[in-house]
């Protein structure tokens, strides 16, 4: 089995017919920003004092030549008669600054305190390490115009060496929201690292040896800057607090046969369980609504867990309405709806107040097509638009 988590982003899977219900796909709003490069990393930020929007995007290649891209999409208005107000209708994006990394980018994220202090806009990526960049925007009162430009602010490593070729590579981080001076790190050599940001040039305040194998990714739980969870090549998803490192509590680990999946999935992790063997958890995400619930995918799989911190060990949904590996998953910044992307081209919006649930069968509410396969999804900050990658695109779709 190929156990690097971002190879199958270079591969081209055969869509088969949709599982999706028709009605809920759409012909939406929508507008897009094309590449050089194809894009894998998504985030997207906005101000306070602004409708003005910000993405960025990353390649991901096998290579020494990689970008970010910094993408900022101008609002263009329609007029509600009915509420007096105005709405946003689209997006022009433009290009607003790039810079070339060495390594492929296999995470990004905006500094979530970006929309409350928005003189300063940073934007973290993980590849070899934790680096943090800054975008500096020209004063418009200034008599003379010069283009925006990315500037690395901070680069992070745990490592006394200084070959930056080996280290290993980072293969997630999650930016804390309720501290922004914290950011979690996870990593192939089966360790996840605490930075803090605020102190100089950073320092890794604690390291961890938080599973078996290959730490796939890591999230803080919402509302909390102490208590996070990371999934792992070993299968598990597992739980931390920080106050108490000495103990940790496995809230998902697969049993070693587990012959109810063989006959309900038809993608590889299937037959991986099949044969008893563990399926890789490739990403998780956790609630922005429900700090219980948490969501993860596995390797080659069509399958999204969704789990409670509750009731540990068996999932309270499996959902199956892709056709092919899902690639990324996103809740939504403040209701219990679940975006996600694959490589059938699809891209579905869940509503899960009625997860877990008997009597109760969770299906897509929304969805639409895409060109190609789907590499990375997000919202924006309140959940009215979300974006995808695909290929060298990235599309901006509305929900209202």
């Amino acid at each position: 089995m190929d156990n690097n988590p971002f190879s199958k982003l270079a591969k081209r899977s055969s869509i088969a017919p949709s599982t999706v219900p028709e009605h809920t796909h759409s012909t939406p709003r929508s507008s897009s920003h094309d590449s050089r490069f194809p894009v894998y990393g998504l985030d997207w930020t906005s101000s306070a004092q602004s409708d003005i929007a910000k993405i960025a995007v990353s390649s991901f290649r096998e290579d020494s030549t990689n970008r970010l891209k910094i993408i900022k999409g101008s609002p263009i208005y329609m007029d509600d008669e009915q509420n007096g107000t105005k709405t946003t209708d689209a997006y022009e994006f433009t290009s607003m600054a790039e810079i070339t990394v060495n390594y492929p980018i296999t995470r990004l994220q905006w500094d979530p305190s970006m929309p409350l202090y928005p003189d300063v806009t940073c934007v973290a990526t993980s590849s070899e390490c934790l680096r943090v960049y800054e975008l500096l925007e020209p004063d418009s009162s200034q008599s003379y115009a010069q283009s925006p430009r990315i500037v690395e602010k901070m680069t992070l490593t745990n490592s006394k060496t200084k070959n930056f070729n080996q280290l290993p590579p980072l293969t997630s981080f999650d930016w804390n929201k309720t501290d922004s001076r914290h950011i979690i790190t996870s990593s192939i050599d089966s360790t996840c690292t605490l930075w803090d940001i605020s102190r100089g040039t950073g320092v890794a305040k604690t390291q961890l040896i938080a599973h078996d194998s290959e730490v796939f990714d890591v999230k803080f739980l919402h509302g909390n800057k102490h208590v996070f969870t990371s999934c792992s090549n070993d299968g598990s998803i597992r739980v931390f607090d920080l106050r108490s490192l000495e103990h940790s509590t496995i809230i998902y680990e697969p049993q070693s046969t587990r012959s109810s999946i063989a006959s309900i999935a038809t993608l590889s992790s299937a037959q991986d369980a099949a044969m008893g063997q563990r399926v890789p958890l490739l990403r998780l995400a956790t609630s922005n609504y429900n700090a219980n619930q948490i969501a993860a995918i596995e390797a080659d799989s069509n399958r999204i867990l969704i789990l409670d911190l509750r009731y540990p060990e068996t999932p309270i949904e499996i959902l199956r309405h892709h056709v092919a590996p899902v690639n990324s998953i996103a809740w939504h910044p403040s209701k219990n709806f679940l975006l996600t992307g694959a490589d059938d081209c699809q891209v579905l919006i869940y509503d899960l107040t009625t997860c877990g649930q008997p009597e109760n069968s969770v299906a897509p509410c929304f969805g639409f097509f895409d060109e190609m396969e789907v590499n990375n999804v997000c919202w924006n900050t309140d959940g009215s638009w979300v974006a995808a990658n695909s290929g060298r695109r990235t599309q901006a779709v509305a929900l209202t």
